[in-house]
């Protein structure tokens, strides 16, 4: 069983490189397989389809972001310092993880992100969710509707790191600070 898994990660590791490389559609299957060193059938396997290949690759990237994030979560500390550290968390995961980066920008904006894929549960945006719903439980944020407050902080993040990604070397001429966004966006849903 262990050595499946292995080789379905394998598969979505390659598959995640090919397609932060590539894009979607510069990343056929037959592709994925040799990348990834396994007969194109055995990917049928896992994935009976390529759209079925990137709904798991998207699943999967939502699972790492969990893991990593939740597991940095230490809930004895007041809400502003989690908040920061979230945010932390969150940027450094991608930072560290680029090709999921790139992934996961690419598909919230592409036709895989569907009406139909968006229903399915996702460990990421549920934990994401229940963090900003403790955080307004506790007081710390104002009452807006916790997925407001995930969309508000996550999609800002993924800027972040786009920016930081694509015009590193002009911010640290003219000596911006982006982490200043996390300032201006607790400043703005903090509860006062």
């Amino acid at each position: 069983m262990e050595n499946l898994q292995n080789k379905r990660a394998c598969i979505l590791e390659s598959a995640l490189e090919l397609i932060n490389e590539q894009g979607f559609h510069g990343c056929p299957v037959s592709k994925v397989a040799k990348n990834a060193g396994v007969a194109a059938g055995s990917i049928y396997t896992y994935f009976e389809s390529k759209e079925e290949l990137i709904l798991g690759i998207f699943e999967y990237v939502s699972g790492k972001i969990k893991d990593y994030v939740s597991s940095k979560d230490d809930e004895s500390l007041d809400f502003e310092t989690r908040f920061f550290n979230y945010w932390k968390n969150y940027t450094d995961y991608f930072e560290l993880n680029p090709a999921h980066h790139g992934f996961y920008d690419q598909f919230v904006n592409s036709p895989f992100h569907s009406e139909k894929s968006q229903i399915k549960p996702n460990a990421w945006h549920e934990w994401a969710n229940q963090f900003f719903q403790s955080g307004i439980d506790l007081g710390a944020f104002k009452h807006i509707n916790p997925t407001v407050l995930a969309i508000l902080v996550n999609s800002n993040i993924n800027s972040v790191v786009r920016i930081k990604n694509n015009f590193k070397n002009r911010f640290a001429e003219k000596n911006v600070n982006l982490e200043e966004i996390s300032s201006l966006i607790w400043e703005g849903i903090k509860n006062k």
